[in-house]
């Protein structure tokens, strides 16, 4: 039954054109796994199948399935295969993390992705948003400032303004874009705050909460343009620390 299932997992595995070519069959699975493709428990195809769709060969193919089997991802087994772990959903937020440090390049478009579509959803958060979105925003910003010394209360806090913003658009599109990008969110989050190159954590944090309060200020008054402008600065600004803390980690990891 798990062997049918992987049929269309299968199918939506591309060539990789990457110089790193197992950094890429890792990001390809990862994603597979998280959009629900692959599901815990799955047996991967044999690895013969996965060079030819990946267009790989047989060492890169085995040192990403190495990497993934550290990660606690996937699980090889002697004489069976390979299977996605039962508990692999613990391991998916960090390896989204790890996904975002594979390719620099990735930064760039997350970057990109989120100055594209939430910039435009403050924009029209501020002409849209019933008094009811207006609430959640105001209760999001204040649980973000009242959790400055509590990372997971204020990771989520601030993803849930962000998402907030999105429903006020009362588009639902745009909505569920911002939601498949949930995960991507949580990781920029929690990068910028874990000890930022450029600034303390505290005022990182401090700087997150002014931030916010100015995007909720300007949809409060119904003024768009401040709102997208507020947004872009957020977003531009909390990219510096991401990006710092990134190429930390990737100088630590080459030493």
């Amino acid at each position: 039954m798990n062997q049918k299932r992987n049929a269309p997992a299968l199918e939506q595995m591309t060539p990789v054109r990457r110089t790193s070519l197992s950094d890429e069959i890792v990001g390809q699975i990862i994603d597979l796994i998280s959009r629900d493709v692959l599901k815990p428990g799955d047996r991967l195809p044999p690895e013969r199948s996965l060079c030819k769709q990946f267009g790989v060969g047989r060492t890169s193919l085995r040192e990403a399935l190495r990497t993934l089997s550290v990660m606690g991802i996937l699980e090889p087994r002697i004489g069976e295969g390979t299977f996605v772990c039962d508990n692999s959903g613990r391991y998916l937020e960090k390896s989204l993390s790890w996904g975002l440090l594979l390719d620099p390049k990735e930064i760039n478009d997350l970057v990109e992705t989120r100055l594209m579509l939430e910039s435009r959803n403050a924009f029209l958060a501020a002409g849209r948003a019933t008094e009811a979105d207006l609430r959640e925003l105001e209760r999001t910003t204040g649980g973000i400032e009242a959790s400055l010394d509590q990372p997971g209360e204020f990771l989520e806090f601030d993803v849930r303004f962000h998402l907030a913003v999105a429903r006020a658009t009362q588009n639902s599109i745009l909505r569920n874009l911002l939601v498949m990008i949930r995960n991507y969110l949580q990781e920029w989050i929690r990068a910028s705050l874990e000890e930022p190159a450029t600034h303390t954590v505290e005022v990182r944090a401090r700087m997150s909460v002014d931030e916010h309060g100015r995007i909720l200020r300007a949809i409060r008054k119904r003024d768009a343009e401040a709102a997208q402008r507020a947004m872009e600065e957020h977003i531009l600004s909390s990219s510096v620390d991401l990006r710092a803390r990134i190429e930390e980690d990737s100088e630590t990891r080459s030493e």
